[in-house]
């Protein structure tokens, strides 16, 4: 019989599955819109799944003979592949980069051909074809094999069916067990409705079952929505600048915080503010019976209980001075109340209610991940929280994870599964997840983050779009002005190009996140920081044409931060200290290129962000807990600069000036001081100006002293999404 096969073509790998031989993607069943190139990368990926696929291969492959820009084609192809797959550069499920080299498949795959079987010389051979195991079923044509009597006249029970009932009943005990032992079908998220239109920043805090409450940022207050959503209204309360932990388990009772972030508890019809303690709190939950209260101490790192009227307060549990950050966030306090969760070094942990050593929660589940914020069903059965990539992690107002749930049903004999559940994925990023009274919608904050890259003209006082309005931060121009390096955000890429913006290089590749690069004055190198998770901040160099990073310092072990050429390029300036999450103890140090030796600048300890001013005479520097301050290297003295609490010291071009940026308060703006008189001005009113950033917010200026600012374009909203659970 001649040979007849069918060949490969669906393969599946997750909730996916890719025809090679269509073009079409699927999950969970549904078509994907996604093709073209994206599609013929991810198909070539799939060709050798655990095999680096080189850039050089994939261009052979996709432009043979074409000139492209394939650097360019291939980040933007990768990138709608992790968009659609909901993965993940810094956590990778299913492509990882190799930096400089390629990419690879890293997931786990299950290929089939089609259902046509493979004949081969008249024997049959399933090959890769999915077989299901059917029981025998007999056609009307097929005998019924006769009974046969034995010669003795007497019949065998077990062959003469006598015994019906123990069949039966060992039927229905198999049943049993199969039920008890089975798997239950996962939660998913089968529906997402946007319950707020306004865009702008806000935090989740609680519900009651008819209103959500939310802290507002722009301007600072409480709010509140209804849960079917629409125009969120302010919520007054006898207290300055409130921020909103938790709602009571009966909707009528608020714990939050003032300006000096100790706890209290407000009622929602207007009852008397009531103090529960006066430690600074970096997170607050109640306790399911509203009895208690659960707290962590910002100093101390400790967390503590307390009844619900301030007394009888209990340590629960010590702060673990082994990790990176000691400081406990996002508490939750379980169902049942036995139970405390909570965030700490960007993982998850746990403790008992009533005082226990701390325990991870998923201890080998994707390490490096950020992972906070998690919150009870109000039945116990999923624990619903945040991971994803670390980016943006030290900011309250941006979000950079997706929802995951923890299956936490019990009941019969199955075991309780110990691997999360991805709820969600795409670009959207969600923050804050709020189980709903009756556990059948999370709402959550989604964000959508973009920035839009702008150039302030100071005739017509306005805005313009730079480089095109790309999104993108930490601008620098090369001495000669000719080049630009920056950042892409939020996907973290440094770049280097023509002053307009043409001919772009990429230098790094994820996860390294790059920040603040600076031009070393000949051109030839770019110095720029990074701030790993958990881990000290670091300061990396690298050609202006590309190549591996490296350290600036490989055996300094405190961090290295802030650093800024001199104007002649053979010193450099930075922020070091010895200590982990607490740069307040930090200093500034001079690096001699030529001696590779390290010196403290005098009466420095508590100074950070370092810029040399460009002649050469003063470094700029902010201060943890006072004005800026200016370092005189002729005099070998510090003076003082009084124009308050700024960011983003900048020195004008003539080194006569010096630009900060107020971003927070009633005055935003760009403002400029003189270093000999000390005059003030406003350059720049930022009122109503929404920004962005891994910060949050960014400010540079051109070689015009023009200031430059990351417009937020991007959206920011609540949403309720509908948690199918079978």
């Amino acid at each position: 019989m001649a040979e007849t096969q069918s060949s490969p073509r669906l393969v599946r790998f997750g909730a996916f599955e890719a025809d090679l031989q269509t073009g079409e993607l699927r999950k969970d069943g549904v078509k994907l819109k996604f093709s073209g190139q994206p599609f013929q990368v991810l198909s070539i990926l799939l060709e050798r799944p655990g095999e680096v696929v080189t850039r050089e291969e994939l261009q052979k492959r996709l432009w043979p003979d074409t000139f492209v820009d394939v650097e360019r084609n291939l980040n933007t192809a990768v990138n709608k592949i992790r968009e659609v797959l909901g993965d993940s550069a810094e956590t990778p499920r299913f492509v990882e980069t190799l930096p400089r080299r390629g990419y690879r498949f890293v997931g786990k795959l299950e290929a089939r051909c089609d259902a046509t079987p493979v004949i081969s010389n008249g024997v049959l051979n399933p090959g890769q074809v999915d077989l299901e195991i059917a029981p025998t079923r007999l056609s009307q044509a097929d005998p019924l094999p006769k009974r046969e009597t034995p010669k003795d006249g007497r019949r065998n029970p077990f062959r003469t069916g006598l015994l019906p009932g123990a069949a039966a009943l060992a039927l229905v005990f198999g049943i049993l067990i199969w039920y008890l032992l089975r798997s239950l079908p996962p939660p998913r998220i089968s529906e997402y409705v946007q319950l707020t239109h306004d865009g702008q920043p806000k935090i989740l805090a609680g519900t009651d079952g008819n209103r959500m409450y939310l802290n507002q940022f722009d301007p600072h207050a409480i709010a509140q929505l209804a849960v079917a959503g629409g125009q969120s209204a302010s919520l007054p309360v006898s207290v300055e600048n409130p921020f909103v932990w938790d709602v009571s388990p009966d909707g009528s009772t608020l714990l939050l915080s003032a300006n000096d972030n100790n706890l209290s508890s407000i009622g929602i019809a207007g009852s008397s503010l009531r103090h529960l303690t006066k430690e600074e709190v970096t997170g607050a939950t109640w306790s399911p019976d509203g009895k208690s209260v659960a707290y962590s101490a910002h100093r101390s790192g400790e967390i503590y209980r307390i009844r619900s009227d301030g007394t009888e307060a209990q340590k629960l549990a010590s702060a673990d001075l082994q990790t990176h950050n000691k400081v406990a966030q996002d508490l939750d306090w379980s169902p049942d109340g036995e139970t405390i969760r909570f965030a700490r070094d960007f993982e998850l942990w746990e403790i008992s209610s009533h005082g226990s050593v701390p325990r991870k929660l998923l201890p080998n589940w994707n390490p490096g991940a950020y992972v906070c914020c998690g919150n009870w069903t109000p039945d116990g059965a999923f624990y619903i929280f945040l991971s994803g990539d670390s980016l943006l992690r030290t900011s309250n107002f941006l979000a950079g994870a997706q929802l995951w749930a923890l299956d936490e049903r019990r009941g019969g004999l199955r075991r309780q599964p110990t691997q999360p559940v991805q709820l969600t994925s795409g670009p959207m990023r969600w923050g804050h997840p709020i189980p709903s009274r009756d556990g059948k919608k999370i709402f959550a904050r989604g964000v959508a983050i973009r920035g839009e890259l702008e150039k302030y003209d100071s005739q017509s006082r306005e805005f313009h779009p730079l480089l095109g309005g790309i999104s993108a931060e930490f601008v620098s121009f090369s001495k000669d002005g000719k080049s630009v390096a920056y950042v892409s955000f939020p996907e973290g890429i440094l770049w280097t190009a023509n002053r307009d913006g043409s001919n772009p290089v990429q230098l790094t590749d994820p996860p390294l996140y790059p920040k603040v690069p600076q031009w070393s004055p000949d051109g030839t190198q770019i110095l720029f920081g990074v701030n790993p998770a958990r881990e000290n901040p670091d300061t990396y160099i690298i050609s202006s044409e590309g190549g591996q990073p490296r350290r600036l310092l490989p055996h300094e072990k405190g961090p290295v931060m802030d650093a800024k050429w001199s104007p002649d390029g053979r010193k450099i300036v930075f922020a070091a200290c010895e200590c982990i999450m607490d740069y307040s103890t930090s200093d500034i140090r001079i690096l001699d290129l030529r001696s590779n030796q390290v010196a403290k600048i005098p009466g420095s300890d508590g100074l950070w962000s370092p810029v040399w001013s460009p002649d050469g005479r003063f470094i700029a520097v902010l201060s943890f807990v006072g004005d800026p301050r200016v370092y005189d290297f002729e005099t070998k003295k510090w003076s003082v600069l009084p124009i308050g609490r700024s960011d983003w010291p900048t020195w004008s071009h003539d080194s006569r000036s010096i630009y900060f940026l107020h971003s927070t308060g009633r005055d935003p703006g760009v403002f400029r001081i003189s270093v000999e008189g000390g005059k003030i001005e406003r350059v720049v009113d930022l009122k109503g100006f929404p920004m962005t950033g891994w910060f949050s917010y960014w400010f540079g200026l051109d070689p015009t002293d023009a200031p430059l600012l990351l417009r937020n374009v991007g959206s920011e909203d609540i949403y309720a999404l509908t948690l199918d659970r079978k």
